[in-house]
């Protein structure tokens, strides 16, 4: 049996090519820092909705703040939503048309 290593750069290249840097999932399983279960998610995205968020998209998640993308009255803003649901929104930009 012929066991292959890959370098740093060429797994990097092949998350690339799978499209591992989208958005993320619905749930993120694992034991770290970053984990949160699809409850977690659901309340984030809800509490920006409620915040006149809209087209929402998870970016990162790190001790149970979100972080997100989203668009309000045609500006785009990086948004952050706390554990207990507070959402802090980032300077507004316009929105890309596509």
């Amino acid at each position: 049996m012929k066991l292959t290593f890959l370098a740093p750069a060429a797994l990097a290249i092949a998350a690339l090519d799978t499209g591992a840097f989208g958005a993320l999932p619905l749930a993120h399983p694992g034991p770290t820092v970053d984990d949160y279960t699809a409850a977690q998610s659901q309340r984030a995205e809800a509490a920006a909705r409620r915040a006149g968020f809209a087209d929402l998209e998870i970016v990162m998640v790190q001790d149970g703040n979100f972080f997100l993308k989203g668009q309000k009255a045609g500006q785009s803003y990086s948004l952050t939503v706390t554990p207990d649901g507070a959402v802090y929104p980032s300077s507004a930009w316009e929105a890309s048309k596509s």
